[in-house]
């Protein structure tokens, strides 16, 4: 089967303009970070699944720092500025960003730079909540538990030899310091599997490889004490479309 270079950018909506979604105005909140200039986090690529060789080109569009990476390798993301917040935040464009660089931890060898929202700022997701809006994103949920903030997305095309591929993305942010703690991003078809990527925020105890066989229950009860959140919506990019991928949007 043949594959389509085309994807699911699933956009973090809060890197998104006024027009793209619905935004609910609001000069009150309590947003802070959560982080501080200069911390480190690990990082690794618990899974690499794919299908055939050539697959690997599919993910570079949305995250290519994944592509300088094997399976069970390390990575580390260094905090480097953070916007000031604002007192009053009336549009998604306001948002305070961060700032970071990531190198892989064998080598030191720089994966990507300026990566934007791998930190997001903390403490009133009521307020995140009123600038995310799902309306018209199919098979987007807005998630906002305890210890989780976010969305997760599936959407699906047809190859060109008629096949139906599945495509789903889920990032997690951490609530209780904003950082990105899980991302999985799938392409399967009829059940079974083309693509399947798994990067996490590694802690001590953690898998570093993670086979297909491990379902997210194993993967929580091995990894006791970790806390996620997440937050992502999509939107079906053409072959032919011109616009910036996610990554790039985290990155530039």
């Amino acid at each position: 089967m043949k594959v389509k270079s085309l994807s699911i950018a699933l956009i973090l909506l809060l890197t998104l303009g006024p027009a793209a979604i619905n935004i609910r105005a609001q000069s009150n909140h309590s947003l802070t970070w959560g982080v501080e200039v200069g911390e480190h986090f690990t990082y690794v690529l618990q899974r690499a699944y794919f299908a055939s060789p050539s697959y690997k080109n599919v993910i570079d569009a949305d995250f290519p720092f994944l592509q300088r990476l094997e399976e069970g390798q390390k990575a580390i993301l260094s905090v480097e500025s953070l916007d000031s917040i604002p007192a009053m935040i009336n549009d998604s464009s306001q948002i305070p960003r961060s700032y970071c660089n990531m190198t892989r931890a064998n080598d030191s060898a720089i994966l990507s730079d300026s990566l934007i929202n791998f930190v997001l700022p903390i403490g009133d997701w009521d307020f995140l909540n009123g600038m995310v809006n799902l309306t018209g994103f199919s098979g987007a949920t807005l998630i906002n538990t305890q210890t989780e903030w976010g969305t997760k997305g599936a959407g699906s095309f047809r190859t060109e030899d008629g096949s139906i591929v599945t495509i789903s993305l889920e990032m997690r942010y951490e609530k209780e310091n904003g950082t990105l703690n899980y991302l999985r991003e799938r392409y399967s078809t009829a059940g079974a599997a083309l693509i399947d990527i798994i990067f996490v925020n590694w802690h001590p105890g953690m898998l570093t490889i993670v086979s297909p066989g491990t379902g997210l229950g194993t993967i929580l009860i091995i990894s006791t004490g970790v806390v996620v959140g997440l937050i992502i919506s999509f939107v079906v990019y053409t072959r032919y479309s011109r616009k910036k991928s996610l990554v790039q949007r985290l990155g530039e």
